[in-house]
Formats: C-alpha cells, structure tokens, sequence
C-alpha cells in the first residue's frame, strides 16, 4: 500500500462557480465540435448511445434479443439441458462460469438451433468482464455466420459501439448499417441509424453523415434523437462553410425545441451565422434572446462577452473560453463582471490543466479586484494550481492563503480545503512530520463528507510514519468506528496494525493483521497483514508461525513484491526448527528474487545448512555459489575447517586447499587454527604447490606442535622442499625429525625421505655427468631405504621402500641386489603398484 493511492486530495472537488450554463464556440470552432450523445430513455432493452470518448460502452440487450423472445414451441433438442445450466450461470451474472458453458455447449452441439443465442451470450460474457476482444469475436461470429438471427443486430450494435471508441469508424458505420438494417425495433433502428452519423462524421465522410443525420431528422415524432441530430447537421454545414444551409436549422430549434439548454445553444450559433451573413439585427437579437434566458447568469446579462464566455464554460469547451477571452481581451466588461468573467477564465485554464496561465489570471483578479468573493475564490484555487504543479514553495503558499483569510473566512471550507492542500503537499513529499501537524490542523467537519474519510486515513498514515506511533493507533480507531463500511476498513487495520507494532504492542499488532486475514481475505491490506505476522513471529521467535505467514502470504499472493524477504522467512523459521531440506530451497529462491537485498544472510543460512546436514558436496557448492556472487564474501573458518578436512579425507586435495585457504588468516597466521595450517600444507604438496605448502607448514610450526605432531609437519615440509630440489633443506627437516621419531611408521616414512633425497641428488649428478658421484648418492639412497624395507612391516612403506631401493641399486649398477629387492617385493607384496 501506498499514499498516492488515496483519493484525499481535493482534486474532485468541484469549484464554486457563478451559475453559468450552457455554451456555444466561434464558428470554426463549432464545425469541430462533435455533440454528446441523447441516449434512448425509458427502455432497457434498447441499446444505450456512445458516449463521446475511449470508455468502452456498456452494451445492452436489445429487444430482438434472443433470450426475450424465444422460439415458440420448439422441439427438444439433445444439447438443451446443457443450454439451460449455461443459462443459469448467466442469469446469476456469474460471467466466467457461463462463458464456460456455453463454450462447452457450443463444443457439443456446433449445429443446434440455439447456437446463434449461444455465440451472442458468450460475447455477452465477455463484455461484462470488460474482454472486448473476445466478446468482438463471438459477436462477429453472429454476424458473419448467422445474420439472420435474432441476436445478430443486437451483436452489430455492440461491434458498432465497440469499432467506435477504438477509432475504427469505417467499421463501426458498417455494423451499425447492418443493426439498423435488420432490428425489429423501431426505437433500435433510430439509435442505429443516430449513431452511424456519428461514426461516419469521425471517420471523415461528411456526405453520409449528412445523409445518416437527415434520416435520423426526418423522424419527427417519438425521437431523442432528433433535436442533437439537428445540431450536429448545423454544425456539419458550419464546417463545410454551408451558412445558408445550417441557419434553418438553429432557426428551428430555436423555435421548436423544448430543450432550452439547445435553445440557448442554437441561438448563439444562429447569432454567429446571422453576423458572419451580415444581418446584424437577427444577430443581436439571437444574442439578446440566449442572455435574457435564466440560464444565463444574472451577473452578466447586459455584456455579451461574459454571457458567451460563460456559455462556453458551462457546456465544458473551456478551449472556447480562453480563445474567445484571449480574442476580445481588449474588451472588459465595467464593475464586478470583470471579476466574474477573469474567474471562468482562469478555471477554464485550469481545467486544461495549463496551471501557469491559470495562476497568472488568478492573479490578475487578486490584485485588480482585491477584498471581493472573487478574489478569495481566485486565491483558493491559485493555490490549488500550485499544488497541481508540485511547487516547491507550496508549504508557504498554502500557509500565506491560509493567514490572510483565518479571521474573515474562517467557516469557509476553502480555508479547510488549504490546510489540506498543505498537508498533502507535505505528505506527497514524504515528510510526514510537517503532514501530520498540517494534518492536525483541519478541521475535518468543513470538508467535503467524500473528502473527509481518505483525509483522516492519511492523517494516520503520516502519524505512524512520524513515530507519533499512539496518535497513529488513535486516528485508526476513530477512521474505523467512524466508517466501519469504508473501502480503506482493511486498510485501516493493517496501518493501525503496523503503528502498534512501532509502539512495540505486538499483541495488538498481531490483532489488527488477523483480523485483515480473517474478515478480508481478498484485500490488498491482507498481503501486507500476512506480511507483517511473518515479522511479529519473527520478533517472537516462533518459528512455526514465521513459516505459516509467510507460506500463506506467497500462497494468497503469488506476485507479491515481498517475496524474497517471504522465502527469506520460510527459510529461516525451517532453519531455527532444523527442517534444512525444506530451508535451503527458500532461502535460494529469495536470492533469485532480490539478490541484491537476501545474498549476504540467506547464503549464510544456506552454508550452515549444508554445514549441519554435513553434505561436503552441497557444502562446497554453496559457498562456490555465494563467493562468485560476493567474492569478498566471508564465510565461517569452522565451517570452512570441517569442509577442507572432510574434502582431505576423501583425497579431494585441490578443493581441500581452496576451502582450508579460505579459512586461514594470512595477515595474523596465530588467528587461524594450527590445524588448518598443517593441512593445508599436505593438500599443498599433494597439489605439488611445494611453495604454499612450505608457507602454510611454517606457519603451523609456528603454533609450538607437540613433538610428534611437529615431525610429521617437518616430514610435509621436507617433501616439498624435495619438490623444489632443496635437498640440503628437506634433508635438515628429516634430521631434525629424526632426532625426535626413532621408530614407528613416521620414522620409516622420514627415511624414505632421506632416502628419496639421495636418490634425486644421484639423478641429478648423473644427468651432469658425474656418474661416481651419483651412484655414491644412490647406494646412500639405498642405505636409508634398508630399515623400511627389511626391519618395518607396514603395506604403504615397506613396499614403496623395496621398489625405491630396488631401483636405485639398479642405478648404482649392483643388479644382483636390485633384483633381490624386486623378488622381495613381489614375494610379499604381489599387488603393488608403484604411484606414478
């Protein structure tokens, strides 16, 4: 819910005008005027006129109607029954159910006789569920398949009216020429024929709506049509420059109307022909006669400027005010009418919504004729212009009306109506301290009754979002007491829902929303409701309920704009109750929806959630995905710790070293657990980063290991220096070792080093040439593979030893041993194979 969704504004209420009626243009003016259509009275299954603008016509049954005047004595017909259920729904008005079943009945029986009456309802269906587009295919398929029908005229009306307030006038003449050609009805025929002039002077052939309009004319008798049509034709020659042709017919509704709204209309326009024909008699008296009526206002009889410009207003052609002002500006009538007149003026400006030159005759009127009822009025409506026009001063503005007229005006309700500008100025810009004093300030009795419940509800609404939280919750209570049948009641509750809440009362907070969910359930304030008990059992920490709202809330409302933070609770309260499997789903999909907004906790829920369940895979991938999305992301070291271990476990060594990387701190090594050094060191050397290995080893050793522990991370570090080719330093770390491990599976696995040492040394002098050196280095090899190989018995380093010792005495050139070692090996250990 929104503020700018609330009619409080004063901008539907009418002004205080002088009693000006009806209005007649310049004569160029008045060939473009096009006249409102006369409906067909006193007769409900005769279509209704067109009105003049882009909202579609509600089409009416006419009298040929297939439901009204059913076949007599018809035979039973196998598809009757489902004719008659369908018949029920439409009768109920129950449109969709009904489309439905004749849709089906239309399915089943596609040659019954009632397929016509069948085809026109469902058009009918879908007119009132406002889908003309559909409805314009049933009721072309009416006229096209079955013209002949009693519903097919009554279908043409409809496609008329529809092709005519969506511009396609040479259609809507076309259908109206077949409604008017086949209805029965005599009153039908007339409105058909009435506004196939109508279409035909839209679409630009000005010859058949003159033709239209003289058989429409040629009716004199039971016609309500035909005193609009007279005017309409006059207005059609006064476009084709036709003067003599159009005077007698103003000149007969002046005499023969009994409409003295045309009267006064056709005068004026027989006044202008009478001048443009230069018979200034007739003219004036044309004139004289329309401002002696009682129409006219009194405050302006005597000066023909005021009584044309108040013609032209009060018939609504507010152009034809300011052109005709704008025209005769040098002409001003003496004494108040002046005033009078420079009012319509300025509202007609208004009214064309050109504030600026509205605001600039207000002010006119404000400075020449100070202290007047006009004046004041002006200054209202000044005002309302530069409310209309968002200007930034219109606090002050609003405050200087409302000084200048507290005293002298008081009652008046256009001081009411200022305080209201000014607060809506205010709460339009969102600064709801400055709406709520305003707000505070009206007195809501002065307003108009429309304006007073919307005004109220926004007096809350600025309150609560003030922090006035308790005058919020007050005003709430008085909207809902006051107007307990108001559109906004539901409304009413979730903002005084919402107002509790702020003020910390979640009882009553909670309250106010369920009753929204209970007593209006299909309310734009439900989904907000279920919204906010979502976050009031957050609060609460109940987390059943938290999943219940906000899986009710994206249930009810499935486009909702609050879906992320509704996932985002769903997985959360499945979190908080252990239910991962049901979290993470969630908690992904408010990430889709907002990432921005749920990347950063929702991702954390969903790592702990793998980290729980203990899923290494699921584990990884989630923080692959949240670090590519926020790759200076930080995710918990524990969590990372157990991820690289378990990955270590599993000989997954690459994704050990990224994930047990991430865990460490590099700037201050002692912040991160020895532990994750010393693996990531071994997932290192596996990886052959010799390097990172050695790094991450230090940095372990610098954590004081005990003993044991400490020659195993130097037996690590040894190896990578061996990877490097630093045998002098790997060669240090097994000594220093050594001199701690003096048997068990960590010695032997020191003296392979050693001797792994050696053995790469001698390849290194043999590939420089120095073949005695080298084969000295490979017996030594030799040597430290000896008590592996023969005094140790374990199956990964007594056999690695034998196979290593066997291949450096090869080297050395002692074949005999060499060959013996293999023989060992083969004896004792048939399944090995050596790691590449």
């Amino acid at each position: 819910m929104t503020a700018a969704k609330l009619p409080t504004s004063p901008r539907s209420h009418a002004p205080r005008l002088l009693p000006v009626f009806f209005c007649v243009a310049t004569l160029s003016s008045m060939a473009q005027q096009a006249p409102r259509a006369l409906p067909v009275e006193d007769d409900d299954r005769v279509p209704k006129a067109i009105p003049v603008g882009k909202t579609p016509p509600k089409a009416q049954p006419v009298t040929d109607d297939p439901k009204s005047a059913p076949p007599a004595a018809k035979a039973k017909e196998p598809g009757d029954d489902m004719f008659e259920f369908a018949s029920l729904a439409y009768d109920r008005q129950e449109w969709g159910m009904a489309a439905q079943s004749y849709a089906k009945y239309l399915q089943q029986f596609p040659t019954a006789t009632l397929v016509p009456e069948a085809l026109f309802r469902v058009g009918e269906c879908y007119m009132k569920q406002n889908q003309l587009k559909q409805a314009g295919g049933y009721y072309e398929e009416v006229v096209n398949r079955y013209p002949s029908s009693d519903g097919a005229p009554s279908a043409a009306y409809r496609l008329g009216a529809m092709a005519f307030n969506d511009s396609k006038f040479a259609d809507s003449a076309k259908y109206f020429t077949f409604c008017e050609a086949r209805t029965k009805s005599a009153q039908v025929k007339l409105a058909a024929a009435y506004h196939k002039s109508r279409a035909y002077g839209m679409a630009g052939d000005k010859e058949k709506q003159a033709s239209a309009l003289s058989s429409v004319i040629a009716l004199k008798t039971d016609n309500p049509f035909r005193e609009t049509a007279l005017l309409t034709l006059g207005s059609l020659y006064l476009g084709q420059d036709k003067k003599t042709e159009a005077l007698p017919i103003f000149d007969e509704l002046v005499k023969t109307s009994g409409d003295r709204a045309i009267i006064a209309e056709a005068s004026i326009r027989a006044a202008v022909l009478y001048a443009e024909l230069k018979k200034p008699d007739e003219s004036i008296a044309m004139f004289e006669k329309a401002l002696r009526m009682p129409e006219t206002t009194e405050q302006n009889r005597g000066i023909s400027l005021v009584g044309i410009i108040q013609s032209l207003y009060a018939k609504g052609d507010y152009d034809g005010v300011i052109e005709y002002y704008n025209k005769n500006s040098e002409i001003l009538p003496p004494g108040p009418s002046r005033a009078k007149m420079l009012l319509l003026v300025g509202h007609s400006y208004r009214t064309r919504k050109s504030y600026a030159r509205a605001v600039e005759v207000y002010l006119m009127i404000e400075q020449y004729h100070a202290d007047t009822d006009e004046a004041f009025e002006a200054g209202y409506w000044k005002l309302y212009c530069f409310y209309l026009l968002n200007d930034k001063d219109l606090g002050e503005f609003s405050t200087a009306f409302i000084t200048r007229y507290a005293q002298k005006q008081a009652n008046h309700e256009f001081l009411s109506l200022a305080r209201l500008i000014r607060a809506d100025f205010y709460f339009n810009k969102a600064e709801y301290q400055q709406a709520a004093l305003s707000y505070n300030e009206i007195n809501l009795d002065k307003l108009p009754e429309k304006l007073r419940p919307g005004t109220l509800f926004n007096m809350g609404w600025a309150q609560g979002e003030a922090g006035r939280h308790q005058e919020a919750v007050g005003t709430f209570t008085r909207f809902i007491n006051e107007y307990p049948a108001h559109e906004y009641l539901p409304k009413a509750f979730a903002r005084r829902g919402m107002a509790n809440r702020d003020a910390r009362d979640l009882p009553k907070a909670k309250a106010d929303f369920e009753h929204v969910t209970k007593d209006f359930p299909k309310s734009d304030a439900c989904e907000l409701s279920w919204l906010q008990l979502g976050f009031i059992a957050m609060e609460q920490k109940d987390p059943k309920a938290t999943v219940t709202a906000f899986e009710t809330l994206l249930k009810k409302f499935p486009t909702t704009t609050a879906g992320a933070q509704a996932y985002y609770g769903v997985g959360r309260g499945n979190f908080d109750q252990k239910i991962y499997d049901k979290a993470v789903p969630a908690l992904r999909r408010s990430i889709e929806l907002d990432s921005k907004g749920y990347l950063e906790k929702s991702s954390q829920l969903i790592i702990l959630c793998e980290y729980a369940r203990q899923n290494a895979d699921s584990l990884a991938k989630a923080i692959d995905n949240y670090l590519q999305s926020k790759p200076d992301g930080q995710v918990p070291p524990n969590v990372l710790k157990w991820l690289g271990l378990k990955l270590f476990s599993s000989d997954d060594f690459k994704r050990a070293a990224r994930f047990l990387e991430l865990a460490v701190t590099p700037q201050v090594p002692a912040n991160t657990e020895p532990v994750v050094w010393n693996y990531l060191g071994m997932a290192q050397l596996q990886n052959q980063q010799y390097d990172a290995s050695i790094q991450a080893t230090d940095n372990f050793l610098l954590s004081n290991p005990d003993s044991a522990t400490r020659s195993r991370a130097l037996l690590t570090k040894g190896r990578a220096q061996l990877g490097k080719g630093l045998f002098d330093d790997a060669d240090k770390a097994a000594q220093e070792a050594l001199q701690v491990v003096k048997d068990g599976k960590l010695q032997a696995e020191l003296l392979l080093l050693e001797g792994d040492i050696y053995a790469a040394q001698g390849d290194k002098l043999a590939a420089e040439g120095q073949k005695d050196a080298a084969a000295v280095k490979w017996k030594d090899a030799a040597a430290k593979y000896a008590v592996p190989s023969q005094v140790f018995e374990d199956p990964d380093v007594t056999p690695a030893a034998l196979y290593k010792a066997a291949q450096v005495l090869e080297k050395a050139g002692d074949a005999a041993k060499a060959k013996l070692m293999m023989e060992q090996l083969k004896q004792r250990y048939p399944k090995y194979q050596p790691k590449q």
